[in-house]
Protein backbone atom coordinates (compact mmCIF):
# COMPACT_ATOMS: atom_id res chain seq x y z
CA UNK A 1 0.00 0.00 0.00
CA UNK A 2 1.18 3.52 -1.00
CA UNK A 3 2.31 5.88 1.83
CA UNK A 4 0.53 9.25 1.68
CA UNK A 5 3.20 11.57 2.78
CA UNK A 6 6.05 9.95 0.39
CA UNK A 7 6.75 11.41 -2.97
CA UNK A 8 4.93 9.07 -5.62
CA UNK A 9 7.96 7.09 -6.86
CA UNK A 10 9.22 7.01 -3.15
CA UNK A 11 5.67 5.60 -2.17
CA UNK A 12 5.42 2.86 -5.10
CA UNK A 13 8.70 1.33 -3.67
CA UNK A 14 7.49 0.13 -0.71
CA UNK A 15 5.43 -1.89 -2.49
CA UNK A 16 6.13 -5.52 -2.47
CA UNK A 17 4.57 -5.88 -6.40
CA UNK A 18 6.92 -3.19 -7.29
CA UNK A 19 10.02 -5.53 -7.63
CA UNK A 20 10.07 -8.45 -9.78
CA UNK A 21 11.37 -10.76 -6.85
CA UNK A 22 8.09 -9.79 -5.23
CA UNK A 23 9.72 -9.87 -1.32
CA UNK A 24 7.50 -11.20 1.09
CA UNK A 25 7.75 -7.25 3.09
CA UNK A 26 9.58 -3.96 2.00
CA UNK A 27 11.19 -2.34 4.77
CA UNK A 28 11.66 1.79 4.29
CA UNK A 29 14.64 3.34 6.18
CA UNK A 30 15.63 7.07 5.92
CA UNK A 31 18.86 8.95 6.33
CA UNK A 32 18.97 12.88 5.28
CA UNK A 33 20.41 12.33 2.34
CA UNK A 34 18.54 8.73 1.10
CA UNK A 35 15.90 6.30 0.75
CA UNK A 36 17.17 2.75 1.46
CA UNK A 37 14.42 0.08 0.76
CA UNK A 38 15.30 -3.48 2.41
CA UNK A 39 13.28 -5.60 -0.47
CA UNK A 40 13.75 -9.71 0.49
CA UNK A 41 17.03 -10.31 -0.67
CA UNK A 42 17.92 -6.89 -2.52
CA UNK A 43 18.87 -3.71 -1.03
CA UNK A 44 17.65 -0.87 -3.43
CA UNK A 45 18.83 2.73 -1.95
CA UNK A 46 17.72 6.06 -4.04
CA UNK A 47 19.44 9.16 -3.06
CA UNK A 48 16.94 12.47 -2.27
CA UNK A 49 17.12 15.15 -4.37
CA UNK A 50 18.93 17.58 -1.95
CA UNK A 51 21.73 20.15 -1.88
CA UNK A 52 23.73 20.69 1.08
CA UNK A 53 27.43 22.18 1.61
CA UNK A 54 28.80 18.96 1.43
CA UNK A 55 27.15 17.64 -0.98
CA UNK A 56 24.74 18.22 -4.54
CA UNK A 57 22.36 15.58 -5.38
CA UNK A 58 19.87 18.06 -6.77
CA UNK A 59 19.70 16.88 -10.99
CA UNK A 60 18.91 13.54 -12.04
CA UNK A 61 22.01 13.34 -13.70
CA UNK A 62 24.60 14.22 -10.51
CA UNK A 63 22.04 11.35 -9.05
CA UNK A 64 23.27 9.47 -11.77
CA UNK A 65 27.06 9.82 -11.16
CA UNK A 66 27.23 9.85 -8.08
CA UNK A 67 24.83 6.05 -8.00
CA UNK A 68 28.25 5.11 -10.49
CA UNK A 69 30.46 6.22 -8.02
CA UNK A 70 28.91 4.65 -5.02
CA UNK A 71 28.99 1.35 -6.60
CA UNK A 72 32.97 2.19 -8.06
CA UNK A 73 34.32 2.80 -4.63
CA UNK A 74 32.14 0.58 -2.50
CA UNK A 75 32.61 -2.34 -4.63
CA UNK A 76 36.95 -2.14 -3.56
CA UNK A 77 35.91 -3.72 -0.34
CA UNK A 78 32.37 -5.49 -0.95
CA UNK A 79 32.21 -6.31 -4.91
CA UNK A 80 30.17 -8.99 -4.20
CA UNK A 81 27.50 -6.87 -2.63
CA UNK A 82 27.11 -4.03 -5.06
CA UNK A 83 25.16 -5.41 -7.84
CA UNK A 84 24.78 -2.13 -10.02
CA UNK A 85 22.86 1.07 -10.68
CA UNK A 86 19.05 0.26 -11.84
CA UNK A 87 16.90 2.83 -13.65
CA UNK A 88 13.23 3.64 -13.00
CA UNK A 89 10.62 4.83 -15.25
CA UNK A 90 7.75 6.18 -15.54
CA UNK A 91 5.11 5.72 -17.90
CA UNK A 92 1.76 7.88 -16.97
CA UNK A 93 0.97 7.41 -13.30
CA UNK A 94 3.06 4.12 -13.28
CA UNK A 95 7.10 3.46 -12.33
CA UNK A 96 8.65 0.59 -13.29
CA UNK A 97 12.01 -0.42 -12.30
CA UNK A 98 14.54 -1.14 -15.00
CA UNK A 99 15.92 -4.56 -14.05
CA UNK A 100 12.60 -6.26 -15.03
CA UNK A 101 12.04 -7.98 -18.23
CA UNK A 102 9.98 -5.54 -19.96
CA UNK A 103 9.61 -1.35 -20.37
CA UNK A 104 6.13 -0.11 -20.79
CA UNK A 105 5.72 2.15 -24.44
CA UNK A 106 6.04 5.67 -24.01
CA UNK A 107 8.09 5.48 -20.62
CA UNK A 108 10.59 8.23 -19.35
CA UNK A 109 13.49 7.73 -16.90
CA UNK A 110 12.68 9.33 -13.48
CA UNK A 111 15.44 8.04 -10.83
CA UNK A 112 18.36 6.09 -10.28
CA UNK A 113 19.00 3.13 -7.85
CA UNK A 114 21.92 1.41 -6.20
CA UNK A 115 21.42 -2.36 -5.82
CA UNK A 116 22.93 -4.64 -3.50
CA UNK A 117 22.61 -7.68 -1.86
CA UNK A 118 21.15 -7.81 1.41
CA UNK A 119 23.73 -8.35 4.34
CA UNK A 120 22.36 -10.38 7.65
CA UNK A 121 21.89 -7.41 10.34
CA UNK A 122 22.86 -9.79 13.08
CA UNK A 123 25.87 -9.65 12.07
CA UNK A 124 27.10 -6.46 12.02
CA UNK A 125 30.23 -5.66 14.13
CA UNK A 126 28.15 -3.39 16.22
CA UNK A 127 25.73 -5.66 17.08
CA UNK A 128 28.04 -8.29 17.79
CA UNK A 129 29.92 -5.88 20.40
CA UNK A 130 26.25 -5.62 22.02
CA UNK A 131 26.15 -8.95 22.16
CA UNK A 132 29.45 -9.59 23.08
CA UNK A 133 30.52 -12.38 20.43
CA UNK A 134 33.63 -10.50 19.13
CA UNK A 135 36.75 -12.03 19.39
CA UNK A 136 40.13 -10.48 18.71
CA UNK A 137 40.70 -12.96 16.00
CA UNK A 138 37.58 -11.28 14.58
CA UNK A 139 39.47 -7.75 15.07
CA UNK A 140 42.57 -9.50 13.53
CA UNK A 141 40.65 -10.28 10.51
CA UNK A 142 38.84 -6.70 10.05
CA UNK A 143 43.03 -5.28 10.12
CA UNK A 144 44.34 -7.44 7.41
CA UNK A 145 41.18 -6.61 5.67
CA UNK A 146 42.06 -2.99 5.42
CA UNK A 147 45.83 -3.17 5.28
CA UNK A 148 45.42 -4.83 2.37
CA UNK A 149 42.79 -2.28 0.89
CA UNK A 150 45.05 0.85 1.87
CA UNK A 151 48.03 -0.81 0.44
CA UNK A 152 46.30 -0.93 -2.79
CA UNK A 153 44.23 2.21 -2.61
CA UNK A 154 45.04 5.57 -4.81
CA UNK A 155 47.57 8.25 -3.68
CA UNK A 156 47.45 10.35 -6.73
CA UNK A 157 45.62 13.36 -4.77
CA UNK A 158 47.37 12.69 -1.52
CA UNK A 159 49.80 15.82 -1.63
CA UNK A 160 46.21 17.82 -1.83
CA UNK A 161 44.62 16.20 1.00
CA UNK A 162 47.18 15.05 3.38
CA UNK A 163 48.75 18.56 3.39
CA UNK A 164 49.09 20.33 6.48
CA UNK A 165 47.59 23.37 5.72
CA UNK A 166 44.55 21.45 4.17
CA UNK A 167 44.54 19.26 7.42
CA UNK A 168 44.62 22.33 9.68
CA UNK A 169 41.77 23.98 7.51
CA UNK A 170 39.72 20.88 8.18
CA UNK A 171 40.09 21.17 12.14
CA UNK A 172 39.61 25.18 11.89
CA UNK A 173 36.43 24.94 10.40
CA UNK A 174 34.90 22.11 13.23
CA UNK A 175 35.62 24.56 15.74
CA UNK A 176 34.11 27.45 14.12
CA UNK A 177 31.17 25.51 12.69
CA UNK A 178 30.83 24.30 16.93
CA UNK A 179 30.98 27.31 18.80
CA UNK A 180 27.38 27.88 18.34
CA UNK A 181 26.88 24.83 20.39
CA UNK A 182 28.90 25.83 23.80
CA UNK A 183 26.77 25.75 26.78
CA UNK A 184 24.55 23.49 24.53
CA UNK A 185 26.67 19.97 23.95
CA UNK A 186 29.86 20.72 25.24
CA UNK A 187 31.20 22.64 27.48
CA UNK A 188 33.56 26.46 26.97
CA UNK A 189 36.12 24.07 29.02
CA UNK A 190 36.30 21.82 27.10
CA UNK A 191 36.04 23.63 23.64
CA UNK A 192 39.05 25.65 24.24
CA UNK A 193 40.96 22.36 25.83
CA UNK A 194 40.13 20.41 22.66
CA UNK A 195 41.21 23.28 19.99
CA UNK A 196 44.68 24.32 22.01
CA UNK A 197 45.54 20.57 22.23
CA UNK A 198 44.51 19.99 18.62
CA UNK A 199 46.32 23.01 16.93
CA UNK A 200 49.20 22.59 19.08
CA UNK A 201 49.60 19.23 18.06
CA UNK A 202 49.26 20.67 14.04
CA UNK A 203 52.15 23.21 15.05
CA UNK A 204 54.01 20.79 16.61
CA UNK A 205 54.20 17.64 14.14
CA UNK A 206 53.89 19.81 10.80
CA UNK A 207 57.37 17.80 9.12
CA UNK A 208 55.16 14.30 10.58
CA UNK A 209 52.31 15.03 8.18
CA UNK A 210 54.44 15.74 5.50
CA UNK A 211 56.49 12.63 5.61
CA UNK A 212 53.17 10.85 5.52
CA UNK A 213 52.23 11.27 2.28
CA UNK A 214 56.04 10.95 0.85
CA UNK A 215 55.73 7.61 2.62
CA UNK A 216 51.79 6.51 0.60
CA UNK A 217 50.00 7.03 4.14
CA UNK A 218 47.67 9.31 2.88
CA UNK A 219 44.96 7.13 0.21
CA UNK A 220 41.85 7.43 -1.08
CA UNK A 221 40.01 5.16 1.59
CA UNK A 222 36.66 4.47 3.00
CA UNK A 223 35.80 7.64 4.95
CA UNK A 224 33.26 6.95 7.29
CA UNK A 225 34.45 3.28 8.39
CA UNK A 226 32.67 2.54 11.83
CA UNK A 227 31.48 -0.60 13.61
CA UNK A 228 27.82 -0.46 11.30
CA UNK A 229 29.76 -0.75 7.74
CA UNK A 230 31.35 -3.79 8.53
CA UNK A 231 29.54 -7.61 8.47
CA UNK A 232 30.96 -10.26 9.83
CA UNK A 233 30.09 -13.61 8.13
CA UNK A 234 32.37 -16.30 5.85
CA UNK A 235 34.18 -13.09 5.10
CA UNK A 236 34.85 -9.62 6.11
CA UNK A 237 32.68 -6.99 3.70
CA UNK A 238 33.15 -3.34 4.73
CA UNK A 239 30.52 -1.38 2.66
CA UNK A 240 28.95 2.03 2.70
CA UNK A 241 31.87 4.60 1.59
CA UNK A 242 32.27 7.80 1.59
CA UNK A 243 31.02 8.68 -2.44
CA UNK A 244 29.75 12.22 -2.86
CA UNK A 245 33.20 14.33 -1.31
CA UNK A 246 36.58 13.00 -2.44
CA UNK A 247 38.11 15.14 -0.02
CA UNK A 248 36.38 13.09 2.87
CA UNK A 249 38.21 9.79 1.60
CA UNK A 250 41.19 11.04 1.16
CA UNK A 251 43.21 10.85 4.42
CA UNK A 252 45.85 9.78 6.36
CA UNK A 253 45.49 5.58 7.05
CA UNK A 254 45.83 6.62 11.02
CA UNK A 255 42.77 9.01 10.40
CA UNK A 256 40.45 6.12 8.84
CA UNK A 257 41.88 3.59 11.70
CA UNK A 258 41.48 6.48 14.39
CA UNK A 259 37.61 6.88 13.21
CA UNK A 260 36.62 2.76 13.73
CA UNK A 261 38.86 3.10 17.07
CA UNK A 262 36.98 5.94 18.17
CA UNK A 263 33.47 4.28 17.35
CA UNK A 264 34.55 1.28 19.08
CA UNK A 265 35.56 3.43 22.07
CA UNK A 266 32.07 4.38 21.92
CA UNK A 267 30.30 1.34 21.68
CA UNK A 268 32.52 0.88 25.20
CA UNK A 269 34.71 -1.50 23.25
CA UNK A 270 38.15 -0.14 24.46
CA UNK A 271 39.87 -3.20 24.79
CA UNK A 272 39.19 -4.17 20.79
CA UNK A 273 39.96 -0.40 19.95
CA UNK A 274 43.33 -0.85 21.62
CA UNK A 275 43.57 -4.40 19.70
CA UNK A 276 42.79 -2.81 16.47
CA UNK A 277 45.33 -0.34 16.62
CA UNK A 278 47.98 -2.63 17.96
CA UNK A 279 47.85 -5.12 15.08
CA UNK A 280 47.11 -2.50 12.04
CA UNK A 281 50.41 -0.81 13.72
CA UNK A 282 52.53 -3.97 13.32
CA UNK A 283 50.61 -5.85 9.88
CA UNK A 284 51.23 -2.44 8.19
CA UNK A 285 54.69 -1.79 9.91
CA UNK A 286 52.89 1.62 10.55
CA UNK A 287 55.30 3.03 13.85
CA UNK A 288 54.15 6.39 13.31
CA UNK A 289 50.65 5.10 13.90
CA UNK A 290 50.27 5.57 17.63
CA UNK A 291 51.78 8.72 17.54
CA UNK A 292 49.02 10.24 15.30
CA UNK A 293 46.03 8.50 16.81
CA UNK A 294 45.61 10.93 19.64
CA UNK A 295 45.21 13.75 17.08
CA UNK A 296 43.00 11.63 14.68
CA UNK A 297 40.84 9.82 17.51
CA UNK A 298 40.03 13.08 19.01
CA UNK A 299 39.15 14.85 14.97
CA UNK A 300 36.80 11.93 14.49
CA UNK A 301 35.35 12.39 17.34
CA UNK A 302 34.70 16.03 17.29
CA UNK A 303 33.72 15.80 13.92
CA UNK A 304 30.96 13.22 14.91
CA UNK A 305 29.91 15.52 17.93
CA UNK A 306 29.24 18.22 15.30
CA UNK A 307 27.26 15.66 13.29
CA UNK A 308 24.73 15.01 16.24
CA UNK A 309 24.67 18.62 17.31
CA UNK A 310 23.41 19.40 13.86
CA UNK A 311 20.97 16.41 13.79
CA UNK A 312 19.84 17.53 17.80
CA UNK A 313 18.74 20.91 15.82
CA UNK A 314 16.57 19.87 13.13
CA UNK A 315 12.62 20.54 13.72
CA UNK A 316 11.55 17.69 11.22
CA UNK A 317 13.33 15.11 13.47
CA UNK A 318 11.02 13.37 16.05
CA UNK A 319 11.91 15.17 19.30
CA UNK A 320 12.59 12.11 21.23
CA UNK A 321 15.48 11.13 18.71
CA UNK A 322 17.13 14.91 18.52
CA UNK A 323 17.70 14.18 22.48
CA UNK A 324 19.43 11.55 21.86
CA UNK A 325 21.69 13.04 19.23
CA UNK A 326 22.48 15.93 21.75
CA UNK A 327 22.92 13.14 24.18
CA UNK A 328 25.63 11.61 21.83
CA UNK A 329 27.24 14.38 21.23
CA UNK A 330 27.73 15.23 24.45
CA UNK A 331 29.22 12.05 24.73
CA UNK A 332 31.48 12.37 21.60
CA UNK A 333 32.90 15.98 22.47
CA UNK A 334 33.76 14.01 25.91
CA UNK A 335 35.55 11.96 23.98
CA UNK A 336 37.68 13.77 21.62
CA UNK A 337 38.92 15.75 25.29
CA UNK A 338 40.03 12.46 26.34
CA UNK A 339 42.37 11.57 24.11
CA UNK A 340 45.15 14.23 24.08
CA UNK A 341 45.14 13.41 28.22
CA UNK A 342 46.52 10.38 27.86
CA UNK A 343 46.15 6.84 29.70
CA UNK A 344 45.59 8.21 33.57
CA UNK A 345 46.50 6.83 36.61
CA UNK A 346 44.29 3.44 37.94
CA UNK A 347 42.01 4.51 40.13
CA UNK A 348 38.33 3.23 41.13
CA UNK A 349 35.30 4.94 40.98
CA UNK A 350 32.37 4.26 43.15
CA UNK A 351 28.90 5.60 41.60
CA UNK A 352 26.64 4.81 43.84
CA UNK A 353 22.62 6.40 45.18
CA UNK A 354 18.96 4.76 44.67
CA UNK A 355 17.58 3.78 41.68
CA UNK A 356 16.45 6.70 38.61
CA UNK A 357 18.88 8.62 40.49
CA UNK A 358 21.50 8.81 37.68
CA UNK A 359 24.38 6.66 38.21
CA UNK A 360 25.08 5.48 34.95
CA UNK A 361 24.88 9.13 33.13
CA UNK A 362 27.38 9.72 35.65
CA UNK A 363 29.09 6.45 35.22
CA UNK A 364 29.17 7.00 31.54
CA UNK A 365 30.02 10.61 31.60
CA UNK A 366 33.03 9.41 33.71
CA UNK A 367 33.99 6.69 31.45
CA UNK A 368 34.22 8.53 28.12
CA UNK A 369 36.53 11.42 29.98
CA UNK A 370 38.85 8.78 32.09
CA UNK A 371 38.48 5.68 29.48
CA UNK A 372 38.38 3.70 32.43
CA UNK A 373 35.96 0.86 31.93
CA UNK A 374 32.63 0.95 33.40
CA UNK A 375 31.58 -2.12 35.58
CA UNK A 376 27.55 -2.17 35.74
CA UNK A 377 25.56 -3.86 38.21
CA UNK A 378 22.54 -4.78 35.99
CA UNK A 379 24.58 -5.73 33.37
CA UNK A 380 26.50 -8.05 35.32
CA UNK A 381 23.28 -9.20 37.36
CA UNK A 382 21.91 -10.27 34.27
CA UNK A 383 24.94 -11.99 32.48
CA UNK A 384 25.04 -13.96 35.70
CA UNK A 385 21.57 -15.23 35.23
CA UNK A 386 22.34 -15.59 31.81
CA UNK A 387 19.39 -13.52 30.44
CA UNK A 388 19.43 -10.45 27.77
CA UNK A 389 20.36 -7.23 29.81
CA UNK A 390 16.75 -5.57 28.12
CA UNK A 391 14.85 -8.36 29.66
CA UNK A 392 12.57 -7.68 32.31
CA UNK A 393 12.89 -10.05 35.49
CA UNK A 394 9.42 -10.44 36.87
CA UNK A 395 10.40 -11.98 40.76
CA UNK A 396 9.76 -8.93 43.47
CA UNK A 397 12.06 -7.20 45.58
CA UNK A 398 14.50 -9.01 47.16
CA UNK A 399 13.49 -12.17 45.22
CA UNK A 400 14.93 -14.28 42.26
CA UNK A 401 18.09 -12.52 41.07
CA UNK A 402 17.60 -9.64 42.92
CA UNK A 403 17.67 -12.02 46.11
CA UNK A 404 20.70 -11.57 49.05
CA UNK A 405 22.09 -14.09 47.96
CA UNK A 406 22.29 -13.49 44.08
CA UNK A 407 22.80 -10.21 44.87
CA UNK A 408 26.03 -11.13 47.25
CA UNK A 409 27.22 -13.03 44.55
CA UNK A 410 26.49 -9.89 41.90
CA UNK A 411 28.82 -7.68 44.11
CA UNK A 412 31.26 -10.27 44.45
CA UNK A 413 31.58 -10.29 40.69
CA UNK A 414 31.92 -6.72 40.19
CA UNK A 415 34.73 -7.27 42.57
CA UNK A 416 36.39 -9.54 40.93
CA UNK A 417 36.30 -7.70 37.66
CA UNK A 418 37.60 -4.33 38.92
CA UNK A 419 40.65 -6.43 40.68
CA UNK A 420 41.64 -7.32 37.36
CA UNK A 421 41.18 -3.96 36.10
CA UNK A 422 43.58 -2.37 38.90
CA UNK A 423 45.78 -5.31 38.12
CA UNK A 424 46.39 -4.38 34.58
CA UNK A 425 47.19 -0.81 35.90
CA UNK A 426 43.69 0.27 34.35
CA UNK A 427 41.52 2.43 36.21
CA UNK A 428 37.32 1.36 36.70
CA UNK A 429 33.89 3.01 37.05
CA UNK A 430 31.17 0.28 39.07
CA UNK A 431 27.91 1.36 38.62
CA UNK A 432 25.32 -0.07 41.66
CA UNK A 433 23.27 0.79 44.58
CA UNK A 434 25.72 0.11 46.82
CA UNK A 435 22.64 0.56 50.20
CA UNK A 436 24.94 -1.68 52.02
CA UNK A 437 27.56 -1.04 53.92
CA UNK A 438 29.40 -4.03 53.85
CA UNK A 439 30.14 -4.03 50.19
CA UNK A 440 31.39 -0.02 50.17
CA UNK A 441 33.73 -1.89 52.76
CA UNK A 442 34.69 -4.76 50.38
CA UNK A 443 35.40 -2.09 48.04
CA UNK A 444 38.01 -0.17 50.22
CA UNK A 445 39.72 -3.09 50.85
CA UNK A 446 40.28 -3.78 47.26
CA UNK A 447 41.09 -0.51 46.59
CA UNK A 448 43.90 -0.28 49.85
CA UNK A 449 45.09 -3.49 49.02
CA UNK A 450 46.25 -2.33 45.53
CA UNK A 451 46.89 0.93 45.98
CA UNK A 452 44.71 2.71 44.35
CA UNK A 453 42.96 5.99 44.93
CA UNK A 454 39.19 5.23 45.42
CA UNK A 455 36.35 7.79 45.09
CA UNK A 456 32.66 7.30 45.88
CA UNK A 457 30.24 9.25 43.66
CA UNK A 458 26.52 9.26 45.33
CA UNK A 459 24.04 10.85 42.98
CA UNK A 460 21.27 12.36 44.36
CA UNK A 461 17.55 13.34 43.16
CA UNK A 462 14.09 14.42 44.01
CA UNK A 463 12.01 12.11 44.66
CA UNK A 464 9.85 14.00 42.27
CA UNK A 465 12.13 13.21 39.36
CA UNK A 466 12.73 10.29 40.12
CA UNK A 467 9.13 9.28 39.63
CA UNK A 468 8.81 10.90 36.45
CA UNK A 469 12.35 9.21 35.40
CA UNK A 470 10.78 5.83 36.33
CA UNK A 471 7.88 6.03 34.54
CA UNK A 472 9.66 7.00 31.81
CA UNK A 473 11.76 3.90 31.68
CA UNK A 474 8.31 1.84 31.94
CA UNK A 475 7.92 3.02 28.00
CA UNK A 476 11.35 2.03 27.04
CA UNK A 477 12.19 -1.27 25.00
CA UNK A 478 16.00 -0.49 25.96
CA UNK A 479 15.50 -0.39 29.41
CA UNK A 480 18.07 -2.59 31.18
CA UNK A 481 16.97 -1.81 34.92
CA UNK A 482 13.84 -3.59 36.52
CA UNK A 483 13.85 -1.12 39.09
CA UNK A 484 10.04 0.08 39.85
CA UNK A 485 8.24 3.07 42.31
CA UNK A 486 7.56 0.66 44.35
CA UNK A 487 11.17 -0.86 44.62
CA UNK A 488 12.74 2.79 45.29
CA UNK A 489 10.17 3.28 48.44
CA UNK A 490 11.78 -0.15 49.57
CA UNK A 491 15.14 0.59 48.77
CA UNK A 492 15.33 4.23 49.89
CA UNK A 493 14.02 2.92 53.85
CA UNK A 494 16.53 0.34 54.00
CA UNK A 495 19.87 2.27 52.49
CA UNK A 496 22.44 2.68 54.48
CA UNK A 497 24.15 6.23 54.30
CA UNK A 498 27.97 6.59 53.51
CA UNK A 499 28.98 7.71 57.02
CA UNK A 500 31.74 5.27 56.91
CA UNK A 501 33.37 7.33 53.62
CA UNK A 502 35.53 9.98 54.74
CA UNK A 503 34.74 13.32 52.89
CA UNK A 504 38.11 13.38 50.92
CA UNK A 505 36.76 10.67 48.75
CA UNK A 506 33.02 10.79 48.50
CA UNK A 507 31.14 13.58 46.37
CA UNK A 508 27.82 14.04 46.10
CA UNK A 509 26.11 14.78 43.07
CA UNK A 510 22.83 16.13 41.98
CA UNK A 511 21.92 14.73 38.61
CA UNK A 512 18.72 17.19 38.45
CA UNK A 513 20.89 20.03 37.61
CA UNK A 514 23.18 19.73 34.55
CA UNK A 515 26.22 17.12 36.81
CA UNK A 516 28.97 18.24 33.75
CA UNK A 517 31.20 21.29 35.74
CA UNK A 518 31.21 18.59 39.00
CA UNK A 519 32.05 15.57 36.80
CA UNK A 520 35.10 17.74 34.82
CA UNK A 521 36.37 19.07 38.21
CA UNK A 522 36.43 15.50 39.53
CA UNK A 523 38.35 14.34 36.61
CA UNK A 524 40.79 17.34 36.22
CA UNK A 525 41.83 15.93 40.05
CA UNK A 526 42.14 12.65 38.74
Amino acid sequence: MAIAHLPPLISVLTETDFYPHHPSQVELRQTHISYVFLAGEYVYKVKKPVRFAFLDYSTLEKRFHFCQEEVRLNRRLAPKIYLGVVPVYRSGERFVLGDGPLLPDNSTLAEHAVKMRRLPEDRMLNRLLVERTVTKDDIRAIVKKLVSFHLSAATERASIYGAPEAIRRQVTDNFEETRQFIGQTISEKLFNRIRQDSLGFLRQHGELFKARVQEDRVREGHGDLRAESICLTDEITVFDCIEFDERLRYCDVASEIAFLAMDLDFLDASDFSEHLTAEYTTTAQDEALPLLLPFYKCYRAYVRGKVESLKGQEQEVPQLERERALARAQRYFRLAYRYFRGPRKAAMLIICGLVATGKSTVARMLGDLTGFQVLSSDVVRKGLARVSPTERAAEGYRKGIYSDPFTRLTYETLLEKAERRLEAGKGVIVDATFSDMEHRRLFLSLAAHMGAPIFFIECRAQEEEIFRRLKEREQRVDEISDATWQIYLRQRDEFAPLTEIPDRIHLTVNTETNPRDAIEKLVESL
